[in-house]
C-alpha cells in the first residue's frame, strides 16, 4: 500500500496532524492521509482530560459534543490548611473523558478525508534509501513519503528513526470514582488542586459527567514512593473513599530536552512523542493540538516539492511552544521549592489569580509572567531557577 503521509497515534497530537494535513489547500484533498493507532477505539488513557480554553479556541469545530463539566473556577488548598475558592468570569476548562475526546477528534480527521485504522499497532519504521519510508503492521505495510510520530514518550517512530527519547522528569497516579447519581454540588464547575503532598507537583480532583478524576503527580525520583500515600491523603481531605478508586494507573510525563530534534528529512515527531508536556500544570493536550496544527504546513511544502524537508516544523516549534515551555520549567523548578508563598498569592492576591486566569485562557504566555517584574524579571529568572533547583536537590535527594 502506498500513502502520502502516515501518522502514528491517534491521540489529540495525532488527529490534529492528520486532519490539518488532509486539509491543507494546496493539497487540495488528493493527499493520502493515513492515521494509525495500536488500540481499538474508543478508548481510554491515563490523563485528567481537561481541555483548557486556550487549547478549544485552536479548533475549527466546537468539542460540545464532548464536554461533561465546564470549569469556571478552582479550589485551591496547602496540603491540610484552608480551602480557599476562586472563581473566574469566564470558563477555563472543559472537562472530557479522553475516550470520548480521542474518537471525536478522529472523526473530525476522517470527516476531512483522513483513512483511519485502529487496533493497528506499528512494528516497526524504516527509512528507505529513496527518502520513502516503510511502516509494518501486523496485516500490511505501508510505503508513505512522510511519518509523523505522535505515539508517545516511548513510540516506535522516534525509536526507529532516531530521535532522542524525551526526558522523563515526572510521574502521576490518578484515579477515578464513580457517582452514577451525579457528581456532588461541591466539586461541579471547579477543579481542586492540593499542593504540598507531592514534591514537585500537586493533587487534583477534575469533575465529569458520572465521576470526579482524582490524582497527584510530581518528580519522578522524589514523588515515585509517595504516590499511592499521597493520593490516599488526598481522597481523605476532601471526603472521598479511596477504596472507591477504579482504573487506577501510573504515567510518565515526557518533558522535551533543550535543542530536541523534533524533525529529521521527512519525518517529525509531535505531542508526548517530542516531549512537549508543560512542566508546570502536567498538562500535554494544549501543546499536542499546537504541535499537530504547525506540522500541517511543512507537510504541505515537502509533498508540494517546495521544501525539501519538515525543517519548517523544527523551527515552528521552536517559535511556538519550546521558548515557553523553558519558561514553565524555569517557574516550576521556583514555585515548588517553597510552594507556600505562591498558594498564598494565588489564595489571596486577585492580580495574581486573574494572570493564571488569562493564561489558562490563552490571553497571556509563561514568557509574560517574569515580564511582569520588568527586565530584571526576564534576565534573573533562569539564575534563581536553578537555585530553586539546588535548594529543592538538597531536599530531595532522588531528584
Amino acid at each position: 500500500m502506498h500513502a502520502d503521509v502516515v501518522v502514528v497515534g491517534a491521540g489529540p497530537a495525532g488527529s490534529t496532524a492528520a486532519r490539518a494535513i488532509a486539509a491543507r489547500p494546496a493539497l487540495g484533498g488528493r493527499a493520502r492521509v493515513v492515521l494509525l493507532d495500536r488500540a481499538r477505539f474508543p478508548r481510554d488513557k491515563p490523563c485528567g482530560g481537561g481541555v483548557t480554553i486556550r487549547t478549544a479556541q485552536l479548533l475549527p469545530f466546537s468539542l460540545e459534543p464532548v464536554i461533561e463539566d465546564v470549569v469556571y473556577g478552582a479550589r485551591i488548598r496547602l496540603r491540610d490548611g484552608r480551602d480557599v475558592t476562586r472563581d473566574a468570569s469566564a470558563p477555563l476548562t472543559y472537562m472530557t473523558q479522553r475516550r470520548h475526546l480521542d474518537r471525536y477528534l478522529v472523526e473530525q480527521a476522517q470527516a476531512a478525508g483522513v483513512e483511519f485504522r485502529d487496533g493497528q499497532p506499528v512494528r516497526g519504521v524504516a527509512r528507505l534509501p529513496e527518502g520513502d519510508f516503510e511502516v509494518e503492521t501486523p496485516g500490511e505495510r505501508i510505503r508513505a513519503r512522510v511519518v509523523i510520530g505522535a505515539d508517545g514518550a516511548n513510540g516506535v517512530v522516534a525509536g526507529a528513526l532516531g530521535f532522542a527519547p524525551p526526558a522523563t522528569a515526572a510521574v502521576a497516579l490518578e484515579g477515578n470514582i464513580r457517582f452514577p447519581a451525579g457528581v456532588p454540588r461541591e466539586f461541579r464547575g471547579r477543579v481542586v488542586l492540593n499542593f504540598g503532598y507531592v514534591p514537585g507537583g500537586y493533587g487534583w480532583v477534575f469533575p465529569k459527567g458520572d465521576h470526579v478524576n482524582v490524582g497527584v503527580g510530581g518528580w519522578k525520583g522524589a514523588a515515585g514512593r509517595r504516590l499511592r500515600p499521597a493520593l490516599r491523603r488526598l481522597c481523605a481531605v476532601y471526603g472521598l473513599d479511596a477504596e472507591r478508586l477504579e482504573d487506577l494507573r501510573g504515567h510518565h510525563l515526557p518533558m522535551q530536552r533543550r535543542g530536541m530534534a523534533v524533525a529529521e528529512g521527512a519525518a517529525a515527531v509531535i505531542g508526548d512523542a517530542a516531549g512537549l508536556v508543560d512542566p508546570l500544570s502536567g498538562e500535554g493536550i494544549h501543546a499536542a493540538v499546537v504541535s499537530g496544527s504547525a506540522v500541517a504546513a511543512p507537510v504541505e511544502a515537502y509533498l508540494d516539492a517546495r521544501a525539501p524537508s519538515l525543517a519548517a516544523y523544527q523551527d515552528a516549534v521552536g517559535a511556538r511552544l519550546a521558548n515557553d515551555l523553558d519558561v514553565s520549567r524555569a517557574l516550576w523548578e521556583i514555585f515548588h521549592a517553597a510552594p507556600a508563598p505562591f498558594v498564598w498569592s494565588l489564595q489571596r492576591s486577585g492580580r495574581v489569580w486573574r494572570r493564571c486566569c488569562a493564561l489558562v485562557r490563552g490571553e497571556a504566555e509563561y514568557r509574560d509572567v517574569p515580564r511582569t517584574f520588568g527586565p530584571i524579571g526576564t534576565w534573573t529568572l533562569a539564575p534563581v531557577a536553578a537555585l530553586a533547583r539546588r535548594r529543592t536537590a538538597s531536599r530531595h535527594r532522588e531528584r
